[in-house]
């Protein structure tokens, strides 16, 4: 009886593993969570024809390791930065523009200047000055003497400057002139004053602007001392070279 037993039990387990493959190749039923589509009364939708329903796209966002996402919202400006404490705003530097005066003709003019001094009836000494200057240019004309002059038993160093600046303009056919001159006029010593003191001087600075017929001259200044009779005359020509 034990060996028919053992015999009955052997066969059962090896029909029980031959029928175990079967078994798992059946397919449990899984119940589906996902929620099925109902069809409208406009028309079937896309689960009635077969496809799988579509899904709206979801918005995309720039990621945070950098790459730039072109359908993502721009980054909000920085602020300005606002200045230091006890830093005054600075004015935005602005350049000039350089202005050129313009230049003058190619014509030259010849200027002269003829100065007489006269103390009272005494003979009237002269003094001239010539210059040549192209149109709308500037030209001077710097002269200074040393001298001495006696004092009693001793003497001294004196200067007698006689400068000009002139400035001419070719309008049409006269010159328009600007000059200033500066000159020193100097008197003999009065018999009544102390053996070392000086003669008396005067100082004499002009600037003036006049409108000059080519080649004609003109007195331009006149002028008398405080002190003494003594009169300066100042005659100036200009002529255009041609």
């Amino acid at each position: 009886m034990n060996t028919k037993f053992f015999a009955v039990f052997a066969l059962a387990a090896l029909a029980g593993l031959a029928l175990a493959p079967i078994a798992s190749a059946q397919p449990f039923p899984v119940a589906s969570s996902a929620p099925v589509a109902q069809s409208s009364a406009s028309g079937p939708t896309s689960a009635d024809a077969g496809q799988p329903p579509s899904t709206p796209p979801m918005p995309k966002v720039a990621r945070s390791s950098g790459n730039w996402d072109p359908q993502a919202p721009p980054p909000p400006p920085a602020p300005p930065t606002p200045p230091s404490a006890g830093t005054a705003p600075q004015a935005p530097k602005v350049q000039m523009p350089m202005i050129q005066m313009p230049k003058g003709q190619l014509v030259n003019v010849k200027v002269e200047f003829t100065i007489t001094d006269q103390l009272g009836a005494k003979a009237p000494t002269k003094k001239t000055m010539t210059l040549t200057v192209a149109d709308k240019e500037n030209g001077r004309i710097r002269t200074n003497t040393e001298y001495a002059q006696t004092r009693g038993t001793s003497f001294q160093i004196s200067q007698a400057p006689l400068s000009v600046d002139v400035f001419p303009t070719i309008d049409g056919g006269k010159i328009r002139l600007d000059f200033s001159l500066e000159y020193n006029l100097y008197a003999e010593k009065e018999s009544n004053l102390p053996a070392d003191a000086p003669g008396a001087k005067t100082n004499v600075s002009e600037r003036l602007s006049a409108i000059l017929d080519s080649g004609v001259p003109l007195i331009i200044a006149q002028s008398s001392d405080a002190l003494t009779d003594r009169k300066l005359t100042i005659e100036v020509k200009a002529t255009i070279v041609k």
